[in-house]
């Protein structure tokens, strides 16, 4: 192969090598297998079930945040630019979410290989992407959709956030010691700062700031603080015996640009040759 015909090579596979990149980037989760009943994504996460090493609770929020960060990270952004008092920004994203989702049963809303799922869990940037505040459509989920939709939103904003494993229901709670307006102000085992917690209750369109539900004002759930390593334990490894169901799909956008570049690179090889 001539030095002109690998320099051609090379170009093309970067070109290409940076636009899978770039696209895988933009979608947290990819593909899906299944596995013993269950449908994994490419991650490992059991998005049918909340519990054990790869259940979403709480590693579905680890999708959406730090290197993987996308559309919900950059809301919380925003939000942290447009409010510099802490409980009004923490009020406008929880007023934001309530507005832009509605709530769900899984059954009625996601098929898998054309069976409805009885349980599914969506992961911060999913939800992001499915409500449009210019068409006025809105994302459909259920609790634990929109507290991972939630959580990382705050993140984002700069506050702690916590999800919440309660029976049967799952919620976010967030640090913010300052607000006067909770009902119940809750402490977490490994967090040193004591109480300052205040529960975060998307499901409901009025539910204020701070309101916990009477049902778990007694306790009996978990929290699992995310957005900091301190506090979160990381997912066992998990190997896939399945082949993802497809390959990452490459925006027209992005095509588009390749095959300019691609087309720009043999124009530069032609005219090299005639000279």
């Amino acid at each position: 192969m001539s030095s002109t015909r690998r320099i051609f090579v090379f170009s093309l596979l970067c070109v290409l090598v940076l636009a899978l990149s770039q696209t895988v980037r933009a979608f947290p989760a990819s593909s899906f297998n299944q596995q013993y009943g269950d449908w994994y994504d490419n991650f490992g996460i059991d998005r049918n079930n909340a519990e054990g090493p790869h259940g979403y609770i709480p590693y579905l929020a680890n999708e959406t945040l730090n290197e993987n960060k996308e559309l919900a990270y950059g809301i919380g952004e925003h939000f942290q630019t447009q409010y510099p008092d802490r409980v009004d920004r923490a009020v406008a994203i929880l007023k934001y979410v309530q507005t832009w989702t509605e709530y769900g049963y899984d059954s009625d809303n996601f098929v898998r290989d054309g069976v409805p799922q009885d349980e599914w869990a969506q992961n911060a940037d999913e939800m992001a992407h499915a409500f449009d505040e210019t068409t006025g459509a809105k994302a459909i989920g259920d609790c634990e959709d929109m507290a991972f939709l939630c959580g990382t939103i705050y993140v984002g904003a700069g506050f702690d956030a916590a999800v919440i494993d309660a029976p049967d229901h799952c919620a976010l709670l967030i640090w913010l010691p300052e607000f006067s307006n909770a009902n119940d102000y809750w402490s977490l085992p490994n967090d040193s700062r004591g109480v300052g917690w205040v529960w975060v209750e998307a499901t409901g369109s009025s539910n204020p700031l701070g309101w916990t539900p009477p049902d778990f004002e007694s306790g009996g759930w978990t929290a699992y603080p995310i957005g900091s390593t301190a506090f979160i334990a990381e997912p066992e490894p998990f190997q896939s015996t399945s082949t993802p169901n497809s390959l990452p799909s490459i925006d027209s956008d992005v095509l588009i640009t390749i095959i300019g570049i691609v087309f720009s690179i043999i124009l530069a090889l032609a005219r090299t040759r005639r000279r």
